[in-house]
C-alpha cells in the first residue's frame, strides 16, 4: 500500500460527509453541520482526511487530552472499496505518530472489535451500555509517544 497523506479538514464537503455519516446514528445535515462545527471550534478536537486526487476514501476524528498525552478516537471510516487494505490501521499509526500521542482509545461496538485488535489494541467490555447493546473499550499504547512524555517531564 502506498504511504498515506493526512489532510486536516476544515470544512464539510459532499465527500467528507459521505464518508463520516456511517459513523453516526440517524445521520441527518443538521448532526454533520453541528458536528463539523465541534471539530472547528474545540482546539483539541481534530478531523483528518486521506484523499486521493478529489476523492475523500477515509476519515479519523480524535480528540486529545494535552494533560495525558491521550487521545480518543471519536470517528474512523474508510470507503467500501478501501476497506481490508491496511487504510484504518495507519489512520491510526499516523495520527499516533503526528500528535506523539502516549495513547489512543476508542469505544466501540462488536462489530468492530476485530479491526482494533489487529491494530494492536487491548479490547475491554464496557458491558451493557444500551439496552441489548454491548460496548468495548479499545486503547492502545504508543512507545513512542511513551517516552516523549518522559522526556518532555525531565
Amino acid at each position: 500500500m502506498l504511504p498515506l497523506t493526512l489532510q486536516q479538514v476544515d470544512e464539510l464537503t459532499a465527500d467528507v460527509a459521505a464518508v463520516i455519516a456511517p459513523c453516526l446514528y440517524n445521520p441527518t445535515p443538521e448532526k454533520l453541520n453541528v458536528l463539523m462545527r465541534l471539530y472547528k471550534t474545540d482546539p483539541n478536537r481534530s478531523l483528518y482526511a486521506c484523499v486521493d486526487g478529489d476523492s475523500v476514501f477515509a476519515i479519523i476524528g480524535l480528540k486529545r487530552n494535552p494533560t495525558e498525552n491521550t487521545a480518543v478516537i471519536l470517528h474512523i471510516a474508510v470507503t467500501e472499496e478501501r476497506r481490508g487494505q491496511g487504510v484504518g490501521r495507519q489512520l491510526i499509526d499516523d495520527v499516533l505518530a503526528l500528535h506523539s500521542l502516549a495513547a489512543i482509545q476508542a469505544e466501540t461496538d462488536r462489530e468492530a472489535v476485530a479491526f482494533y485488535r489487529s491494530c494492536g489494541f487491548a479490547v475491554e467490555s464496557l458491558g451493557e451500555v444500551y439496552p441489548g447493546v454491548e460496548r468495548f473499550l479499545c486503547m492502545k499504547k504508543n512507545e513512542a509517544g511513551l517516552a516523549g512524555k518522559r522526556e518532555s517531564a525531565r
